[in-house]
Parts: structure tokens; sequence; C-alpha cells
């Protein structure tokens, strides 16, 4: 018995999907629960598209060709763009076995200067944003998994009175705002 669980335990330890190039993508609106409700209305935010096109090495990090494209819609018909490039190394990833499937959780480390045109504030004042999107690779099948928002790094403080609350989050490695495909 323990040796058939050793054993499974390699098998999903090995990263038998190294250098195969994968793509999810995603669209939806914003979390209507808890205190994320009003982050997008504040900002002018009504959906929202990812897509995470990677493929890992053999040491389970991101290729230099991985990217994580965002587009956010706004209110008026306007979008604001960003992508994080791993060979820029603004975007990187936990690979996570779990029972028979394996998550990758990107985080895309935004430029302040390009948040803060998203959220209509000073650079100044938008602390350490980070994008998460996490890929789950299931039976041979990828696609998005539930750990999918916004969230700002606690050691860069958020100066904006309209940031403040989602940036101190009791949980620091909690989510600020929470994207839900639709």
């Amino acid at each position: 018995m323990i040796k058939r669980a050793l054993a499974a335990a390699l098998l999903l330890a090995a990263p038998s999907f190294a250098g195969e190039k994968m793509t999810v993508k995603d669209a939806g609106g914003f979390d209507p629960a808890g205190r994320t409700v009003e982050f997008p209305d504040r900002f002018g935010w009504t959906s929202y598209e990812a897509s995470f096109a990677f493929s890992l090495g053999d040491d389970r990090t991101l290729e230099n060709s991985s990217r994580l494209d965002l587009i956010i819609h706004r209110r008026g018909g306007g979008k604001w763009k960003y992508s994080c490039r791993a060979s820029s190394e603004e975007l990187s990833a936990r690979v996570v076995p779990l029972g028979g499937r394996v998550s990758v959780i990107a985080e895309c480390r935004v430029r302040p200067k390009a948040f803060a045109k998203a959220v209509d504030l000073d650079a100044d004042d938008v602390g350490a944003p980070v994008f998460v999107f996490e890929a789950v690779l299931e039976g041979g099948q990828v696609r998005a998994g539930g750990q999918r928002g916004l969230r700002f790094r606690p050691d860069s403080p958020v100066a904006s009175l309209d940031l403040n609350p989602y940036a101190s989050s009791p949980d620091a490695a909690g989510l600020a705002l929470v994207f839900r495909n639709e």
C-alpha cells in the first residue's frame, strides 16, 4: 500500500507536461460577494478577459515564452490591456500537484505606472499590484482554476485611500478582487 502511494506521488511529481505549450482562456465578471464588490464599480471595470499561454521546464518553472495577457473592459467601451512575460521576469508560477491534477498558479507583477492607468490614480499611490491566474491540468486537459484575481504585495504600501481597503486584507495572500467566469 505504501509503495503504491509513493509510486503515485512520484508520478504526479514528475513534470510529464514539461515543454508542452498550453493555453487557457477565461472571461467574465467580478465576484459579487464581500468587500470586493465595490472595487470594479469604483474604477469603472465591467469585465475581464485573460489568456495564459505557458510551458514548463523540467524544473517546474515557466519557460521564457510563457505569457499572461489581461484585458479589463471599462464602462463606456474603453479597455485596459496588460501582458506579463516570463522572459522579463514579471511572470512567475508555482506548480502544485493536487491528487490527480496539477495546479499552475501564475503571478503577474504589474508595473505601478501601468496599473495606475487602469484605476485612474497616481503611480506612487497604487503599491505593487499582482494579478493571479490559476491553470489546472487534469486528464490531459487545461482549464482555468479557482484562483483568479488581483492582490497587492504587502511589502509595498498602498497610499491611495481608494485602494487601501483592498490592500489591507486580513490575509496578506488573499485576493483583493476575485475574477469569476460567467
